[in-house]
């Protein structure tokens, strides 16, 4: 009898905690996380451009003009769109153009699946349309900031491009399921082969007219090379730093901000103030498997850290470790299969030559990863 009381109140509470519990999870989740699984159906974007605002477009490529998009049944209408692309990449409208899709840009509050801003690369330098995809779990995995990425399929007012890169954008919403503090912190984009003393342009946060890059800079340039490193240690997220310089020398990317200062960005979290590095454009990788495995630095900031000897200690024994645990090539070839065979099958539906083709590249990328790490296994041991 005495507890009976008990068993009634758990009978009450434990089905409330239960909903408050499922509630609190249903918060939790994050619809954008769908698109970043090789499950289900590749999105199909049908994209519609006007005739009038098609000619502003092809003027301006740059400039952001209102479209209609269709995902899979979905329809938004003012999305905004621009052509993008560098050198190697940019195409014209008519045949494969890299495009960037700003779903609030005209219409507050629009997104898709979670996401407002997303890119579709054309890949016109990664025949797998894999290299973003699988740089991108690597970073992560170790903890770098990094664009998720996966596979779409593009129409273009009627006509089928075929199989492209998606890649979400680094907007304010990035930053705030990557930063929790992300509102009062400054992200700024590389450009196009730029260090951090040129006017980079501030994407995000508070217009402090660079000062925060400006003292890393100047850390940079502070006296000899052991004054140079203490000083850019107290302004930079050294460790992650030199995470992502090694994949960057594992996958051969020789296109990233420690070699070749270009396809980078820049945050200062306002938790800390220390610099974070953030990749992208990771379409060419893995291009020449025997590639040295320690490149030398073209970025101010690589140089500091990476010539250092302290610098190239921790960053040995980082490669060390995500060779063992990240570049395992029968869990890489594991994800490229997930990932490819989705894409093919997708694209076989509208192209099935180009499907078959398709599944040659992904041979080859498999074929390159192969060789890859042979020589990381064999070159590694030697870095000293």
């Amino acid at each position: 009898m005495p507890f009976r009381p008990l068993a009634a109140l758990l009978a009450v509470c434990l089905p409330l905690a239960a909903v408050a519990q499922e509630k609190k999870d249903d918060k939790k989740k994050d619809p954008s996380e769908e698109v970043f699984k090789p499950a289900g159906a590749v999105p199909k974007f049908k994209i519609t451009v006007d005739p009038d605002a098609l000619k502003v477009l092809k003027k301006e490529p740059r400039k952001y003009i209102r479209c209609t998009v269709d995902v899979n049944g979905a329809r938004f209408e003012d999305v905004g769109i621009h052509m993008k692309g560098a050198a190697g990449s940019t195409r014209d409208w008519e045949d494969r153009p890299a495009l960037t899709l700003n779903f609030d840009k005209f219409k507050s509050g629009q997104k898709w699946q979670g996401l407002d801003k997303i890119h579709l690369n054309n890949s016109v330098q990664d025949g797998s349309v894999m290299h973003e995809i699988l740089a991108s779990e690597m970073y992560r995995a170790i903890g770098v900031p990094t664009a998720r990425a996966a596979h779409a399929l593009v129409e273009l007012n009627g006509r089928k491009v075929g199989l492209y890169g998606l890649k979400e954008g680094y907007d304010g919403s990035w930053l705030e399921r990557n930063f929790p503090d992300r509102d009062n912190g400054n992200l700024y984009d590389g450009g196009f082969l730029q260090d951090i003393d040129a006017a980079l342009e501030l994407d995000k946060g508070k217009d402090v007219k660079r000062k925060d890059l400006e003292a890393v800079v100047k850390a940079c340039r502070e006296g000899d090379h052991n004054k140079k490193y203490a000083a850019v240690e107290k302004l930079v997220d050294v460790d992650l730093f030199i995470k992502l310089s090694v994949v960057q020398a594992l996958s051969g990317d020789w296109d990233g901000y420690p070699r070749n200062r270009n396809n980078y960005r820049v945050y200062f979290p306002p938790k800390d103030g220390k610099a974070v590095f953030i990749p992208h454009g990771l379409d060419q990788l893995w291009q020449n498997p025997g590639e040295g495995i320690w490149p030398g630095w073209g970025g101010m900031v690589a140089q500091v850290i990476l010539d250092h000897p302290e610098g190239k200690r921790k960053a040995i024994a980082v490669y060390k470790d995500v060779v063992e645990k990240q570049f395992v090539l029968d869990t890489l070839h594991k994800r490229v299969d997930e990932w490819g065979n989705r894409a093919k099958d997708a694209l076989a539906t509208v192209n099935k030559d180009q499907a078959k083709n398709y599944e040659n590249e992904l041979k080859g990328l498999k074929e390159r990863l192969k060789q890859r790490s042979e020589v990381l296994k064999k070159e590694l041991p030697k870095l000293k």
